[in-house]
């Protein structure tokens, strides 16, 4: 048989890890026989009871989704985690049906260090554009930026739940998924804008793309995926993202005060009601309130024909 090795890589330092070797589960079709290893997400676990029993998983990436099967000789070097976590499985790729499936030798479940690209585990293929975005950004982070995403995206409370939620019952980016729509579309301008005028300070151009991704993840309590949440009026949104990103903070801190102190103070300043802001003292949160209104106003397109429309047509349109 042959063995193919797709062992993913993880780098500390300022440069941040370059881009891991990574196996889709779209390609297993081109690896029929082999034997690969890589890293996914757990999405169903059963014990089947039959003439052999086994364990049958469900595993999934950003580019779909495989049964593997775990046979009685191969258990003990298999650890379940909670459904829904990453994993690093090995593998031999078999077909049922024209259909592939892994016979999983190993599989352990995998802490945030040993992840290789978060988006890659935790995004479906229907959200490729998503993926995509999200992906580069992640690739791009110096650490410990960069391993303070990771922690937020694997976050059960987080990842999921924000990757599903809508931007606002009606206003912006009301569909599901809009919210990450919003939180990614400006990356590359924001990018742009600090860049240009903080030229010597690469740190704050990542801090505030991470900030204004993160800015508004509180809604994950306050406008939910299809419907609002239990208590949602009870507490701001900003208020929730403070405290779902407490713990991850808490981290980032303990990497760097310095960089931990500058994006705490983008997101506190987000959080700071416009009336009672002042002007922003880190260039950075200037720019993310600034790119997340622009972001609200350009999604009702007012161009110049809707500048020349009839009131009434507009009103009905709004109605």
């Amino acid at each position: 048989m042959n063995r193919l090795r797709i062992v993913p890589s993880w780098q500390a330092g300022n440069e941040g890890p370059a881009t891991p070797a990574y196996l889709p589960l779209a390609r297993l079709r081109a690896h029929a026989g082999q034997t690969i290893t890589g890293q996914y997400r757990l999405t169903a676990a059963t014990d089947v009871s039959a003439a052999t029993p086994r364990l049958q998983l469900t595993l999934a990436d950003a580019t779909g989704s495989v049964l593997g099967f775990v046979w009685p000789e191969h258990r003990e070097h298999v650890q379940i985690p909670p459904v829904g976590r990453p994993v690093q499985v090995e593998a031999s790729v078999r077909f049922h049906e024209g259909r592939p499936q892994l016979c999983i030798t190993r599989l352990s479940g995998l802490d945030a260090d040993q992840v290789a690209v978060a988006s890659d585990v935790i995004c479906a293929p229907s959200q490729k554009r998503t993926h995509d975005l999200l992906r580069s950004l992640e690739l791009s982070l110096p650490q410990p930026l960069r391993g303070f995403l990771v922690r937020v995206l694997l976050d059960p409370a987080i990842g999921s739940p924000f990757l599903a939620c809508r931007a606002s019952g009606q206003h912006h980016h009301p569909e599901q998924g809009g919210l990450m729509v919003h939180s990614l579309e400006n990356l590359d301008l924001i990018g742009a804008t600090v860049r240009r005028t903080l030229p010597d300070d690469p740190v704050s151009v990542a801090i505030a793309q991470i900030g204004y991704l993160l800015h508004d993840v509180g809604k994950i309590r306050t406008v939910g995926a299809s419907a609002r949440p239990a208590l949602h009026h009870v507490v701001r949104h900003e208020t929730h993202s403070l405290l779902l990103l407490a713990p991850h903070l808490e981290w980032l801190r303990s990497q760097s005060a310095e960089v931990h102190a500058a994006l705490a103070y983008v997101l506190e300043y987000l959080a700071t009601p416009a009336a009672s802001r002042s002007r922003a003292r880190y260039f950075p949160a200037e720019v993310v309130v600034q790119f997340d209104q622009w972001s609200a106003a350009a999604y009702a397109r007012r161009d110049i024909k809707a500048l020349c429309r009839p009131a009434r047509s507009r009103h009905a349109e709004v109605g």
